[in-house]
């Protein structure tokens, strides 16, 4: 008797599906089926769910509660996995590839996705909207979705400022000089060669500091190539 009730409890995928959505739809479900067995609806939707967790399975009949006819197959695939849907993986793969442009791994559902994205460039991906992408999208989703291995998403390569994206203080680069022997190159005594320029910009730009000849001031600023801006003065 042990093993009878054993036997009853174990379904397949198909099984708990199938069950689901006839207690959805009733008679609409029978309907949509006509012409087939119980045995072969079943048997169909253990083939195509072939894959699928229970976990998928049960988001698709989540999503069945706000329809009132019973999905295709295909459709119930989509309703499992939402990122099957074309247009659903573009907008995933935009903010994906928005966070990998900072660095980042991005969140994606699938590895397909990702990989499309790669294939279609994610210059034309972040700067089209779907409506000019939505063919080469389709057909390069398609062809990942296909392949059915995939490799997985990988950690972007750390990106390299853009040029002058960067600033050093005196310090930083004298340590940075230090480390690699050549700071005796640069000053040899330990004295800022240019403080004489510094020292008059810096009075010229005091409040009541004394102002330096025009020639003066001109040739400080060309030293420390740091224009100041003192209202006409010069």
């Amino acid at each position: 008797m042990q093993q009878r009730t054993d036997a009853l409890d174990v379904r397949t995928l198909g099984d708990l599906v199938v069950s689901e959505l006839r207690l959805l739809y009733g008679a609409k479900f029978a309907q949509a089926w006509e012409g087939l067995t119980p045995r072969e609806v079943k048997d169909s939707f253990n083939q195509k769910l072939a894959g699928f967790t229970e976990a998928e399975a049960r988001v698709g009949l989540v999503a069945c509660l706000g329809r009132d006819w019973p999905p295709t197959l295909p459709e119930f695939m989509r309703l499992c996995r939402p990122w099957m849907d074309p247009e659903t993986a573009f907008h995933e793969a935009i903010a994906g590839m928005s966070a990998r442009k900072r660095g980042e791994v991005g969140e994606w559902s699938h590895p397909a996705i990702f990989h499309a994205a790669r294939a279609v460039g994610s210059h034309d991906l972040l700067n089209c909207g779907y409506g000019v992408m939505k063919t080469r999208w389709e057909r390069a989703f398609r062809d990942e979705l296909a392949r059915g291995q995939w490799e997985p998403v990988p950690t972007p390569a750390p990106t390299l400022p853009a040029p002058g994206g960067t600033l050093a203080t005196r310090e930083d680069a004298a340590k940075a000089m230090a480390k690699m022997g050549a700071a005796g190159i640069v000053n040899p005594t330990g004295r800022d060669p240019r403080r004489w320029a510094r020292r008059i910009v810096d009075e010229a730009q005091r409040e009541g500091g004394r102002l330096p000849s025009p020639a003066v001031l001109r040739m400080a600023q060309a030293a420390l190539n740091a224009p100041v801006d003192l209202g006409g003065a010069a």
